[in-house]
């Protein structure tokens, strides 16, 4: 296991990547707690202007999610990624210097549409530099520094307000050393010249004829419906059980920092050792149990608890999820099936928040004991499903004796039948 780990710090544009993937998380997480507090009450939007905004951003994520996969097979990851940073940079100085409920709509979507080309884009480069063995172990390493960035978002977001400063014009100079780094940093990857053989766009619409990976994208768009429902409860609850905002803003970091101390730990004993599709329902599993015990969290540490515990799900089940995307896909169109993989987890989310909303409304809220009985049902049948889902995918998921011979080489694909 130690052999993996030691390749990839030898790998020196997977490394960058994961620079990249920090400054990336540490700029949008400078922005992602205040905006809605911001667009409320210094730029005095209604609420429900504050959810159109919110929404036109989730919108162009869709967009360009489907839109990067495709262009960063033809023309290039490092050109995307460059570009996905400017357009979130750009939408950071538009949240600044803007007052307009329309220009706030306009730039919100850009934001959205720039970190919609850029995350499967980076997705995707790494599977490219990395060997087919090591790709759960590299996700998981991603994933620790998305956290770490996280991490230094929240102390720098608490310093700034408590000194009654707005954060975007730092936002917007991380994401312009974003896009300088990886101009400076990445290898040109463009493919110029009659050799070059582009994937006509219309091939891509084989993607959606590929019955396994269509399955196994059903299957995750339940997991993401239920992983979004974190989100959407525990601030609610929090503010239920604590009434303290900070102590909330705790509980976000605890997890983070959870991640960062466990994630290598978990990938190492647990996700280089067990089927992954086991990883994915055992994951899936703790998501629902962590939410369901928090309907019984009465207190900052209980309520801690059930966040590490649906924090644990999240590391089986993320870099298993994004490993699996690479099984799947061709080598030619990674792009391409990360960026439906991200589309899928965006459609799961929104799907997710929104039954998530009306179901806890109608059960009594979140001072009331049914809409975690009701969390606790769901999990029962998410798991049930993803259990059948294992049993059918794990003999299917073995690769030959070649494979593993050579990993670096080319890998058994499932085909779209």
């Amino acid at each position: 296991m130690e052999a993996v780990t030691d390749s990839l710090w030898r790998n020196k544009p997977y490394l960058l990547l994961l620079l990249i993937v920090f400054f990336m998380h540490a700029a949008s997480y400078l922005v992602i707690p205040v905006f809605p507090v911001y667009l409320e009450k210094i730029r005095s939007l209604s609420l429900a202007q504050v959810g159109l905004v919110l929404g036109a951003g989730n919108i162009t994520y869709q967009v360009g999610s489907l839109l990067g996969g495709p262009l960063s097979d033809r023309f290039g990851r490092r050109g995307l990624i460059m570009l996905g940073a400017l357009l979130q940079g750009s939408a950071m100085l538009g949240y600044h210097y803007m007052f307009s409920f329309w220009l706030f709509l306009l730039f919100s979507a850009v934001n959205g549409m720039g970190l919609g080309l850029l995350a499967p884009t980076i997705k995707a480069m790494i599977a490219d530099e990395v060997p087919a063995q090591m790709r759960t172990s590299a996700f998981s390493w991603r994933g620790i520094l998305a956290h770490s960035g996280i991490i230094v978002a929240g102390v720098v977001i608490a310093w700034m307000t408590s000194l009654g400063r707005q954060p975007f014009l730092l936002a917007a100079l991380v994401f312009g050393l974003l896009a300088a780094l990886t101009r400076l940093s990445l290898p040109d990857d463009r493919c110029i010249g009659p050799q070059c053989k582009r994937t006509p766009l219309s091939e891509y619409k084989h993607i959606l004829t590929h019955r396994s990976f269509l399955l196994f994208s059903l299957i995750t768009l339940l997991i993401w419906a239920l992983y979004a429902q974190f989100a959407l409860v525990m601030p609610l609850r929090g503010e239920h059980v604590l009434h303290s905002a900070t102590l909330i803003g705790l509980i976000w970091t605890i997890n983070s920092t959870s991640v960062v101390l466990l994630q290598g730990i978990v990938s190492r004993f647990v996700l280089q050792r067990v089927n992954p599709y086991l990883c994915l329902a055992f994951g899936t599993t703790l998501l629902g149990t962590g939410l369901t015990l928090m309907g019984w969290a009465g207190q900052f540490a209980t309520l801690s608890g059930a966040a590490i515990l649906f924090i644990l799900g999240e590391m089986l089940f993320m870099p298993v999820q994004d490993s699996l995307v690479t099984h799947f896909a061709k080598e030619e169109w990674l792009g391409a099936y990360f960026g439906f993989s991200n589309f899928v987890s965006g459609i799961g989310t929104a799907i997710g928040t929104s039954l998530g909303g009306v179901m806890v409304e109608r059960l009594g809220g979140v001072g009331s004991r049914y809409p975690w009985l009701a969390y606790g049902v769901i999990t029962l049948f998410v798991a049930a499903v993803l259990g059948l889902f294992a049993i059918y995918a794990m003999a299917r998921h073995k690769q030959p004796e070649g494979a593993k011979k050579h990993p670096t080489g080319s890998r058994r694909k499932e085909e779209a039948t």
